[in-house]
């Protein structure tokens, strides 16, 4: 059986938009399973908390980027810096053009 390349800039960047994901999945399903997926969004809206709980999902691309390194898959850590600024223009926008007042 041939061993896959994760040594590609595409498999970080691609591990680097899921991270967050998963991390932000994870937290709703550990504090707010009770709630429904609409609701749970609208009190991070209300709440003004929604950009606090995605730059804290975020930290995820940490461990993830951390694992490449540790690989030695140093095209892959790359991809994952690259979807680390992608989420952290998405993070922009939200606070600045999303603020409701």
């Amino acid at each position: 059986m041939k061993d896959i390349d994760l040594d590609k800039f595409w498999i970080g960047f691609f591990a680097g938009l899921l991270a967050p994901v998963l991390a932000f999945v994870f937290y709703y399903l550990t504090n707010y399973r009770s709630m429904p997926v609409y609701r749970f969004i609208n009190y991070l809206k209300l709440g003004d908390t929604y950009t606090s709980v995605v730059t804290l999902c975020l930290l995820a691309n940490l461990a993830v980027f951390y694992l490449f390194i540790w690989k030695n898959k140093y095209s892959g850590a790359r991809g994952v810096i690259g979807a680390t600024l992608i989420w952290a223009a998405f993070i922009m926008y939200l606070k600045f053009f999303t603020h409701h007042e």
